[in-house]
């Protein structure tokens, strides 16, 4: 990813707290949503937000965020967070919903975790 892009986040980000006066989810997402749909977009991938996918529990969940090609396929997903949540506990809290384990981005946007190919498992 290139530095440019990720400058323009944190500057993004640092906008957004001021003017919200709080850096919760809601009020900063859009900063991270950039980013990401930048990078997605030059890979032919666009981030949908608020796709429904079936989980792994069999039950329907919904990621912030949902990156898929033109023939709609998913190839990964995105759920933010806020900096005062505690991002290790939303993760297992996530997965013990049935969310995606693979392909998966969890970002607060101080930290990002991410889980590829199943390797959360």
């Amino acid at each position: 990813m290139s530095d440019i892009a990720i400058q323009r986040f944190l500057s993004e980000l640092e906008v957004l707290k001021h003017r919200s006066g709080k850096p919760n989810e809601s009020s900063i997402c859009i900063a991270f949503i950039k980013l990401l749909g930048e990078y997605a977009k030059a890979k032919d991938l666009r981030l949908v937000p608020e796709v429904p996918v079936k989980g792994k529990l069999g039950k329907t969940v919904t990621p912030d965020g949902t990156l898929n090609d033109t023939l709609v396929l998913d190839w990964g997903y995105w759920e933010s967070k806020d900096e005062f949540d505690d991002l290790e506990k939303e993760i297992v809290g996530k997965f013990a919903k049935g969310y995606p384990d693979d392909n998966i981005l969890f970002e607060d946007s101080i930290h990002a975790e991410g889980c590829f190919e199943s390797q959360c498992n």
